[in-house]
C-alpha cells in the first residue's frame, strides 16, 4: 500500500436539465473513469435544489453504484446563484470587502429571506486605487445540509465550486479556449434562465454581466433566439476582444446556431454543453456506458479536475470556507499559514508527517543508544571495581573481628600526644590568646625550633607579646632576635647618624615622632629560639639592637 498516493477526487454536480452527476476523471489521460447520472429537479425561480431528500437518496445510490471508496474527497459543483466582478477601494481589507458584499446581497431577491454563503477572490489588477474582486454566493442552509450528508457517506468535502468557474476550467482543460497571458476574449454562457457575459484576460476574470431571460419549449425557436440576442447583443457591442466563445448549457438554444446569429467584431467559436452536442467532450473508459458520452457536462468535468486546476488558477473559488462558520471548523481539516504558505493537516499530510517524525526521532535514538551502551559498559566496570574494594574491606573486617577495643586506651593516647607536643601546644595557645592589639603575625614555625615573625604599629605591643611568650616558658632559649622598622618605609631615605650622641636629638626620638618623622607605618620583628644565623622567615626588618630603638625602650633578652 502506497501511503503517499493521492486520495481519490470525485466530482459531484447539480446540473439543471441534466440532473445529479458523479464522475471520476483521469486528469493526465483526459479520460472519464467513472460516471453516473440520476434525474434531479432544480428550482430555477428559487435557484436551489427542489428537494434535498431526493438529492441525498440519488447521491447515495450513485456512490454505491460507482463504488466510490470511503474517505474519497468530493468537489461539489452548484449552479451559480450570484457571480459578479466589482471594484472596491484598495484601502478596504478582506473583512470590510466581505461586509460590503453581504450588504449588496441583501438587495438580491434570493437572499432577502436566507443567509448567503460567500466566497471572494482578489483578481490581478494594475490599479493602485481599487482592488478587483470576483465573488459568488449560494444559500448557506442548503450547503450545510449537503456537507453533513456527504460526511455521513464517509467522504470528505474538498471544495464547493460555482458552475461558472467549473465550465471555464473544463474549457481550459480541453484546450477549447486560448488563455494565453494577455489574450483578451469573451465567454458567453447561456442557461435556461439567464445569460452571463464574462470579459476575460487569459485565465483572469475582468468583468461579469448577467441578463435574465425567459425562454422555453412552448415558444418558437425564432422567439427564443431573439430573446437571447436582445439580452447579450448590447453588452457584446461594448466589449471588444480578440474572440468570443459561446457555450450553451440549455437544450433550448444551440450554441452553433446562436453563434451564427450574433454580430460581433471578432471571430466566434462555440461549444455545445447540451443535447445538441455531437461528440463526447472527453473519452470514456471502457467501464463507462458509451451512451452517456454526450451527456457528461462541463460542470461535472470542472468539479472532477478541481484539485489539479487549483494549483495554477488565478481565481480559485471554494464555498466550503470560513463563511460557513462552525460547520467549516468541524468538517475542514485544521490548517496553519507559515510565510504566506497554507499547510492543511489532511490525513495524507499527517501520515507523511508521522513517518518523517519517526525517521527524525528513531535514527538519533539508535545513535544515542549506541553511545549509551558504551557508557553503561564503562559504569559496569566501575561497579565491578567498587564491589572488589568492598569485598577487600569485608575480608579485612572478617580477619580482624577478634581484635578487642580493650587493647586501645584513648586517655593514654591523648596524654602521650600532649606530652610529646607540649611545646607546640603551648605556642599555639599563646598565639591564639595572647596577641596584643595592633600586632599581627606573618610567619609561624613550630618545629624543632620556634620562629615567630610579625608586624605591629607600635613597639609596646611587640614587647608585650614577647613577654607573654617568655613568661609562659621562662626556661626556653627564645629571644627577640630582630626588631626594626619595615624595609618599605622611608627610613633609608633619612640620613640618621647611628653614632650620634646629641642628647637633644635623642629626647625627640620617642615612638610617635619616629613614625611621624620617618613616615613609617609599622615595625617588623622576629622571635625565635633558633641560632641567630637561621633565616626563619621572609622578614626584611633590620636587626633589633638598641641603636634602632627610641630612648627608654630596650631589647629584651
Amino acid at each position: 500500500m502506497d501511503l503517499f498516493k493521492k486520495s481519490i477526487v470525485v466530482g459531484v454536480s447539480v446540473t439543471p436539465e441534466v440532473g445529479l452527476e458523479v464522475a471520476q476523471i483521469d486528469f493526465a489521460n483526459k479520460t472519464v473513469l467513472k460516471y453516473g447520472l440520476r434525474p434531479l429537479e432544480y428550482d430555477i425561480n428559487r435557484r436551489e435544489i427542489a428537494d434535498l431528500d431526493i438529492f441525498k437518496e440519488a447521491l447515495q445510490d450513485l456512490f454505491l453504484e460507482l463504488q466510490i471508496p470511503k474517505n474519497s474527497e468530493v468537489v461539489l459543483n452548484l449552479p451559480s446563484v450570484i457571480f459578479k466582478v466589482s471594484d472596491y477601494p484598495a484601502s478596504l481589507d478582506v473583512t470590510q470587502i466581505t461586509n460590503a458584499v453581504e450588504e449588496e446581497l441583501l438587495e438580491h431577491f434570493i437572499f432577502k429571506n436566507t443567509e448567503p454563503s460567500i466566497d471572494l477572490v482578489k483578481l490581478p489588477n494594475t490599479s493602485l486605487q481599487f482592488n478587483k474582486i470576483a465573488y459568488t454566493a449560494v444559500q448557506k442552509s442548503m450547503l450545510i445540509e449537503i456537507v453533513m450528508f456527504i460526511k455521513e457517506l464517509g467522504c470528505k468535502i474538498l471544495a464547493i465550486d460555482t458552475s461558472v468557474n467549473s465550465v471555464l476550467n473544463a474549457l481550459i482543460y480541453k484546450e477549447r479556449v486560448d488563455v494565453e497571458v494577455g489574450k483578451s476574449w469573451v465567454l458567453l454562457l447561456v442557461d435556461s434562465f439567464c445569460c452571463r457575459v464574462l470579459l476575460m484576460n487569459g485565465k483572469n476574470y475582468v468583468d461579469a454581466f448577467e441578463e435574465k431571460i425567459s425562454i422555453g419549449e412552448v415558444l418558437g425557436d425564432a422567439e427564443n433566439y431573439s430573446t437571447v440576442l436582445s439580452a447579450v447583443q448590447p453588452i457584446l457591442k461594448n466589449l471588444p476582444s480578440q474572440y468570443l466563445c459561446v457555450v450553451s448549457k440549455t437544450n433550448i438554444i444551440s450554441a452553433e446556431v446562436l453563434a451564427s446569429k450574433i454580430q460581433y467584431s471578432a471571430p466566434i467559436i462555440h461549444q455545445e454543453a447540451n443535447s445538441y452536442s455531437k461528440e463526447a467532450f472527453l473519452r470514456l473508459d471502457a467501464a463507462v456506458d458509451g451512451e452517456l458520452a454526450q451527456v457528461v457536462s462541463l460542470d461535472v468535468i470542472g468539479a472532477s479536475i478541481y484539485r489539479e486546476f487549483e494549483k495554477t488558477s488565478t481565481a480559485v473559488f471554494n464555498l466550503f470556507n470560513h463563511n460557513l462558520g462552525d460547520i467549516y471548523i468541524q468538517e475542514q481539516p485544521p490548517e496553519i499559514t507559515l510565510n504566506g504558505r497554507t499547510i492543511v493537516f489532511t490525513n495524507e499530510f499527517l501520515i507523511k508527517l508521522f513517518i518523517f517524525a519517526a525517521v527524525i526521532i528513531i535514527v538519533p535514538t539508535i545513535i544515542a543508544l549506541g553511545s549509551l551502551s558504551s557508557i553503561i559498559s564503562a559504569k559496569n566496570n566501575e561497579k565491578s571495581e567498587i564491589e572488589k574494594k568492598i569485598a577487600d574491606v569485608d575480608r579485612f573486617l572478617e580477619e580482624n573481628q577478634n581484635v578487642s577495643s580493650d587493647l586501645f586506651d584513648e586517655g593514654d593516647e591523648i596524654r602521650i600526644g600532649l606530652e610529646h607536643n607540649k611545646g607546640i601546644y603551648s605556642y599555639y595557645t599563646i598565639v591564639g590568646t595572647e596577641i596584643p592589639k595592633k600586632l599581627w603575625l606573618t610567619y609561624l614555625n613550630l618545629g624543632e625550633n620556634v620562629t615567630i615573625e610579625g608586624q605591629a604599629d607600635n613597639l609596646e605591643s611587640v614587647y608585650s607579646f614577647f613577654r607573654s611568650i617568655k613568661d609562659y616558658d621562662s626556661d626556653s632559649n627564645i629571644k627577640l632576635q630582630k626588631l626594626g622598622l619595615a624595609s618599605n618605609s622611608k627610613l633609608e631615605e633619612i640620613n640618621i647618624d647611628e653614632q650620634t650622641t646629641d642628647a637633644d636629638n635623642k629626647k625627640e626620638f620617642d615612638t610617635e615622632s619616629i613614625l611621624t618623622s620617618l613616615n613609617a607605618d609599622f615595625y617588623e620583628f622576629r622571635i625565635s629560639d633558633a641560632p641567630d644565623t637561621a633565616q626563619g622567615g621572609q622578614s626584611s626588618a633590620k636587626a633589633g639592637d638598641n641603636s634602632d630603638l627610641p630612648e627608654g625602650l630596650e631589647t629584651i633578652k
